[in-house]
């Protein structure tokens, strides 16, 4: 079993083995969704603090949005020094980008019910909790086009979320908060779409490929008896 169809397809590869069940990892979509649709041109990015997310990048997506405030949110640990640098030099000067770090549970609430777009830094992920997070809560993801979090979420919400660079995220981000119907649409859109990484959607999918593996077993076994 894998979390993602992305992380399936190389699994496929590597091991030249097609059996394999993608089960979404359950998201809380129950507390998330009733969030307020009443949003501010805030962008919300939700990841651990460190060099391999590449989170450096989202001050440099905030200096080409001015108009927009841009969050950085995420937990620290002993490897989070050369991320923080990287952030504070690629922040030096800018108004609108805000970085919080190891903040409680509530304050990460209080943000995404303020957000309306989540951003993700350009990184790859398996699956992409927050992502799946923040579009539980109504938030328009603008993802790195590649990893799990584009292909079993963003792109199903609308394949035009997706970016490969720095000015691209910029340009999307801009356009969405430029048109409040169309950020409104994909709003209720990525909602639907979280609404398959519930946690009885999970339990069902879960007993789904239990029940297929098991099939063959308990046949045999009846037969025997």
């Amino acid at each position: 079993m894998t979390n993602s169809s992305w992380t399936a397809e190389y699994i496929k590869r590597t091991y030249g083995n097609d059996r394999v069940y993608v089960v979404h990892p359950p998201v809380n979509v129950e507390e998330l969704s009733t969030l307020s649709y009443e949003r501010g041109k805030i962008v919300l990015t939700i990841s651990r603090i460190d060099l391999g997310k590449r989170v450096a990048e989202i001050p440099k997506i905030a200096k080409l949005v001015p108009e927009a405030e841009f969050y950085l949110v995420g937990a620290t640990g002993p490897s989070s020094g050369p991320a923080l640098r990287a952030i504070e030099e690629a922040s030096r000067g800018l108004r609108n980008f805000h970085l919080e770090t190891d903040v409680p549970r509530k304050r990460i609430i209080e943000l995404t019910s303020q957000a309306s777009i989540y951003l993700h830094p350009p990184f790859a992920e398996h699956f992409g909790f927050a992502i799946a997070e923040a579009a539980a809560a109504g938030l328009v993801p603008v993802v790195y086009r590649d990893g799990g979090g584009w292909t079993d979420i963003a792109s199903r919400i609308d394949e035009e979320l997706g970016y490969t660079s720095v000015e691209e995220a910029a340009h999307i981000v801009r356009s969405l908060l430029n048109d409040a119907e169309r950020l409104k649409e994909l709003s209720s859109k990525a909602r639907e779409v979280a609404k398959g990484f519930s946690y009885e959607r999970f339990k069902i999918k879960l007993n789904e490929v239990i029940k297929e593996l098991a099939g063959s077993k308990a046949t045999g076994s009846k037969a025997k008896s």
